[in-house]
């Protein structure tokens, strides 16, 4: 007697198929679940850096157009300076970011620190946050712990271990999903698709 078939399909090789289908799901389920997750705390981190980005122009309007600088006369780095306008500390804080106790997941680029906006060739194209990691650092406290610096973190897996993606706030405000390769890291860091008709940016100028 011959095997039942449907579609021209026997039904232990549909059974066969099933099967082989169930177990690659049971095995890439995780995977797709992790990838959720982490597009979820990426999009946080974006809109804290958003919300960092509206505190950095508020603050600016306040001090003569100069962002904050690195460590003020009350002892706060640019996240104490900052917090008065935002008031609230997990904005602070990239929910991928391993670190535990009290941190903040951003640093300031050191070039804008106290800088005039008149300073920027294109404020579009200079970094003013980007993601790393300050520890022992609370911004609604006086602090000096706040990071600045001059160089792109290389090799960061925060968000996605195969691309090494970053979030970037920019000095005009917008956040952009940068690889730190993507990143001219260095004081007066050439812009090269923009050098000849701008001239050059300061450091963290997006390619």
């Amino acid at each position: 007697m011959s095997t039942p078939r449907l579609f021209g399909i026997s039904y232990k090789q549909m059974l066969a198929v099933l099967i082989i289908v169930g177990v690659m799901f049971a095995i890439l389920y995780p995977v797709f679940q992790k990838a959720r997750v982490s597009n979820s705390y990426h999009g946080s981190c974006r809109h804290n850096l958003m919300q960092l980005g509206l505190a950095f122009i508020q603050y600016s309007q306040d001090a003569d157009e100069r962002f904050p600088v690195g460590v003020n006369a009350l002892n706060n780095g640019w996240a104490g300076q900052t917090y008065p306008y935002i008031k609230y500390t997990p904005v602070y804080r990239c929910p991928n970011d391993p670190t535990t106790g009290q941190f903040i997941s951003y640093a300031e680029n050191q070039s804008i620190a106290g800088a005039s906006q008149e300073t920027f060739t294109s404020i579009a194209h200079t970094v003013a946050l980007y993601e790393e990691t300050t520890l022992n650092c609370d911004p609604s406290t006086p602090e000096s712990n706040s990071a600045t610096g001059l160089t792109a973190p290389q090799g960061s897996t925060r968000h996605d271990p195969l691309t090494f993606g970053l979030n970037f706030l920019a000095a005009d405000g917008h956040v952009k999903m940068c690889k730190p390769g993507q990143i001219s890291s260095g004081l007066h860091a050439v812009l090269p698709k923009q050098a000849t008709a701008q001239g050059y940016l300061l450091t963290f100028a997006v390619k």
